[in-house]
């Protein structure tokens, strides 16, 4: 029994398909794993509240 492997167009998108899915969850898993080594983020310095800022303004 032999098998004649036929590289059809529909084949070959979903080969196409499964690659860039391939890649894209590649891309995400190595984003995730970037933002968890780097660590947490540093709180940055609180700012005044517009109001407070419009309050300090002599009239």
């Amino acid at each position: 029994m032999e098998y004649r492997f036929s590289l059809t167009p529909r084949l070959t998108a979903l080969g196409v398909f499964a690659c860039v899915a391939l890649l894209v969850l590649l891309f995400a898993l190595g984003f995730l794993l970037g933002q968890r080594m780097a660590g947490p983020v540093a709180s940055p310095v609180p700012v005044a509240a517009p109001a407070a800022q419009s309050a300090m303004v002599a009239p």
